[in-house]
């Protein structure tokens, strides 16, 4: 079946990553040492290493359940590292597990983020203009569907200065696992848990609120999955659920890849592909 509709990630698929997660990473450890001392540095770099050495094993788990590699990308490797931190440190309600303190740590730790990511200088790879408007000229629809603000990435997607009109889905949680609110017997297709050999940690795909913006999409392009390709570059984030929906999938490889996640694309077969590139997704495109 041909493709009609492609759905791009944002952050790490059409961003340079690499400059604006160094740009973010600056921006976020400057503020956790404003506010918890410079003489804390080296426990916030062991903190940050750390993460990066127990994944994928660790994931970003935000309340409802590991959904991503912890060290996947900065912003996701950052939100982890803080937590050990001030476990670490021993800081003062952050550093706590106290359920009653949890809204305040939530609360804390979104607004360094949003401070860091605010503050990010729009950087994308060199190729995204090119191919979201081949994409544009050979499909008839092209969407961004992300966990960033919707108002964020709009204005972000400016600096592209496309020739085509892209809409943006945003606030899409493929963090958050749960139920669906539309079109709940299509989830039936979804198992809660997924294991594959590499990994020891399940794979949780039943990622409710990235469904129902999937489910939204499809139908404001009168389109299905089958006629969709989802473009990202966390497996587990961006690609298991609508692959699992019977979608298309094509992963932009990360420097930090994982075997599981090899493991993961290959159940898809014929409909999943891989490319250390952007322009490697074209290749799927009639």
């Amino acid at each position: 079946m041909s493709i009609r509709l492609v759905i791009f990630d944002f952050d790490g698929t059409l961003t340079d990553i690499a400059d604006e997660g160094a740009q973010f990473e600056a921006a976020y450890t400057r503020a956790v040492l404003d506010l918890c001392g410079e003489a804390r540095r080296p426990a916030w770099e062991a903190a940050r290493t750390s993460v990066l050495a127990d994944a994928p094993e660790l994931g970003w788990d935000m309340g409802s359940g590991a959904t991503a590699p912890g060290d996947a990308d900065p912003y996701i490797s950052a939100t982890l590292a803080l937590s050990r931190f001030a476990r670490a440190e021993r800081l003062p309600i952050l550093g706590s597990d106290d359920p009653r303190h949890a809204a305040i740590r939530g609360d804390f730790g979104g607004a360094l983020y949003q401070a860091a990511y605010g503050a990010l200088r729009p950087a994308f790879r060199p190729e995204a203009r090119a191919v979201i408007e081949a994409a544009a000229s050979r499909v008839p629809h092209v969407r961004v569907v992300t966990n960033s603000s919707t108002a964020k990435v709009t204005e972000k997607m400016r600096h592209l200065g496309l020739a085509v009109a892209v809409g943006v889905d945003g606030d899409a949680r493929k963090f958050e696992v749960s139920e669906p609110t539309v079109n709940v017997e299509a989830m039936a297709a979804v198992p809660a848990s997924w294991r594959v050999p590499s990994l020891r940690r399940p794979v949780l795909p039943r990622r409710g609120r990235y469904f129902d913006v999937l489910t939204r999409v499809w139908a404001e392009t009168g389109t299905r999955p089958e006629e969709t390709l989802v473009v990202g570059d966390i497996v587990e984030l961006d690609l298991v659920l609508p692959g699992l929906l019977g979608a298309s999938v094509h992963y932009v490889e990360r420097a930090r890849a994982h075997p599981y996640e090899g493991e993961l694309l290959a159940e898809f077969g014929a409909r999943a592909s891989r490319s250390p590139s952007l322009e490697g997704a074209l290749a799927r495109l009639p």
